[in-house]
């Protein structure tokens, strides 16, 4: 018999007299990828930004003990976007301009 797993999708499991996957064929249900930035920002305050692919680890940690103020998406090498619930806009502001003080990032919207 089968399961669902986290992410809604139909896990086969093993008979128990076998080891076989149990299912039809032991078929699993269609795989879903990994949301992209926009589905994962959707709603919220997003702000592009760009730093030194080596600082990108650094700022994550930042960002993470920053109380839910944002969270960041990586896309590639020094590209993130952060991403904030609505109501921390102020908050979300504040640690821009701290990361564009002490690792010199760069909102990629302002470089237009």
């Amino acid at each position: 018999m089968g399961r669902n797993d986290s992410n809604s999708r139909r896990v086969a499991s093993a008979s128990p007299a076998g080891g076989h996957p149990s299912g039809a064929a032991g078929q699993l249900g269609p795989a879903r990828g990994p949301l992209s930035i926009a589905d994962a920002s959707a709603g919220m305050l997003v702000q592009h930004v760009l730093v030194h692919p080596a600082d990108v680890v650094f700022v994550k940690s930042i960002v993470e003990a920053s109380d839910g103020v944002a969270l960041l998406l990586a896309d590639r090498g020094g590209e993130i976007t952060l991403a904030a619930p609505l109501g921390r806009g102020d908050e979300l502001a504040e640690l821009l301009l701290d990361l564009e003080r002490d690792v010199g990032a760069r909102r990629r919207d302002a470089l237009r």
